[in-house]
């Protein structure tokens, strides 16, 4: 490749749900250019959520398309990161084609099959070799799923894929590749050695000749194809980075580097993690540990099924075709008083993982009367998510001791929702700038990091340094106080009603 020396790029690929998004940074951080490209999510049963892999190759070539239409010259971009949505399960052939759609995180078939999982390897066993459980979302219980009920995909596959960058890396480089963070969700890696971990693979009966090679987030996995240079336009030779699983890109690119610091989530889904030094094994159910982005560095998360995902329901269905402004929404929302005039909302729309495992959990208004309006339920929404983050901070760190967390991701562009954090959690809130595009500046800082422009991922401090702050109101953090400790007495008090929900819809005796 023949580099372009005026105006040098790199360009940061986030593979997220609800779309793409995708980002030009120049050397020292500072995004040039970014577009958003969405694609459909398909719901052929209840409890299966799946996307279509080429629909996410597609916006990746839209989204080109639009930089190119902008101006911006392939010559100018030096090298590509990745990003992505992990957790997911897409069996491809030996020709690299997929042989199905895509089964995400957030997909809850494979109940039976974790179970099974657990059964035969041992739940003690399994998280003192991966450091976490096993459930319907993880991939391998996905993949042991396909091969009960799919054997035709599973004995025609070459290679599975759990993260959807590693899919997109494919793409440009005919190369497979995945990150030690991604494959900590797998539940198949050895945390410690960061390695497949051959021995639970074979007592369930799966290939562990199906798992790509696990990469440092800044090697190079290869180099743009000529046949994906004449698809994206991208000159060929451009090397493509290993880059991170959303996790751990959001983690870099929200300039949470150092130990013992906490930053939260805010897409359709969430999370809220904290960087430590050392491994232990999660106490709570809802906890996860994955590998962090630097070697013997661990990112301790509480991820959230329903974060934005919420958020953009109840717009939807008090909205409809409606066109509002969204600072018209952030406006009306800010007449609304703490504790949205005594409705709470619990906002596990697709069940939920943390702080509590339970896929037949649901949504739930309670304190509904007559006198409830609209922007009363909008904002009991939101104030459910955040009680959810409040829950999940607790377990990822003590909150009474911290001072500061960072929000990023589409829902951190709320202010009513950001203050609302700060509220809650009793702590201050930064919002960095660029902060939507955190996980696509994490998944740039890779290659940046793997080209040795920069020395390390802390070495954008400055720029992360930018950005709003949110302090908490007293009055309102002793508001909430009081409704979070209401709050959290509904789950429990459900719990037992979502089960005999569920077996009454199924036709089953109570």
């Amino acid at each position: 490749m023949q580099p372009n020396k005026k105006n040098p790029v790199v360009l940061g690929i986030d593979v997220w749900t609800s779309g793409m998004k995708m980002a030009f940074y120049d050397f020292e951080g500072n995004e040039i250019l970014s577009t958003r490209e969405k694609y459909p999510t398909y719901h052929p049963h209840p409890g299966w959520i799946e996307q279509d892999p080429e629909d996410w190759w597609k916006a990746v070539i839209r989204g080109l398309d639009t930089f190119w239409k902008k101006n911006l010259s392939p010559q100018q971009i030096m090298a590509i990161g990745l990003s992505g949505q992990m957790e997911n399960c897409l069996l491809l052939d030996q020709s690299g084609n997929p042989l199905h759609r895509a089964l995400l995180y957030s997909d809850s078939r494979a109940t039976y099959e974790a179970d099974l999982i657990n059964q035969r390897v041992g739940k003690k066993r399994i998280q003192q070799l991966c450091g976490n459980r096993i459930d319907q979302a993880t991939t391998i219980a996905k993949l042991l799923w396909i091969k009960r009920n799919h054997p035709e995909w599973y004995h025609s596959a070459e290679t599975v894929v759990s993260g959807a960058k590693d899919y997109i890396i494919y793409r440009f480089t005919d190369h497979h590749g995945t990150d030690p963070t991604n494959a900590s969700t797998t539940g198949s890696m050895n945390i410690l050695s960061q390695q497949w971990e051959e021995s639970i693979m074979k007592e369930i009966g799966l290939r562990s000749l199906l798992f790509p090679p696990i990469l440092p987030a800044t090697e190079q996995v290869g180099v743009v194809s000529h046949n994906a240079s004449m698809q994206t336009g991208i000159i060929a030779g451009c090397p493509v980075f290993c880059g991170l699983g959303d996790a751990g890109a959001s983690q870099i690119g929200s300039g949470v580097a150092d130990l013992d610091h906490s930053h939260c989530y805010l897409g359709t889904t969430g999370w809220v993690a904290t960087v430590k030094s050392e491994f232990s094994i999660p106490q709570s159910e809802g906890l996860f540990v994955l590998s962090g982005p630097d070697l013997h560095q661990y990112l301790y998360i509480a991820p959230l099924l329903n974060a934005g995902r919420a958020y953009e329901w109840i717009l939807k269905i008090l909205l409809g075709d409606k066109k509002k402004k969204y600072y018209e929404i952030e406006d009306l929302l800010s007449t609304i008083p703490c504790g949205s005039n005594g409705l709470f909302f619990l906002p596990y729309l697709v069940g939920e993982r943390c702080p509590y495992r339970d896929p037949n959990a649901t949504g739930v208004f309670f304190g509904l009367t007559d006198q409830t309006t609209d922007l009363d339920m909008v904002r009991a929404t939101l104030e459910g998510v955040t009680f959810g983050i409040r829950q999940a901070l607790e377990l990822t760190m003590d909150p009474t001791i911290m001072k500061e967390m960072v929000v990023i991701g589409g829902g951190s562009q709320s202010k009513v929702w950001s203050q609302m954090i700060a509220d809650v959690c009793g702590c201050e809130v930064t919002v960095p700038t660029g902060s939507s595009m955190g996980p696509c500046f994490g998944a740039a800082l890779c290659a940046l990091v793997g080209m040795k422009i920069k020395r390390s991922f802390s070495d954008m401090e400055p720029l992360w340094a930018q950005g709003r702050q949110f302090h908490p109101h007293e009055k309102n953090r002793e508001i909430y106080r009081n409704l979070f400790q209401f709050y959290i007495k509904l789950y429990p008090t459900l719990k037992p009603l979502f089960r005999k929900k569920k077996m009454a819809m199924d036709g089953r005796d109570l």
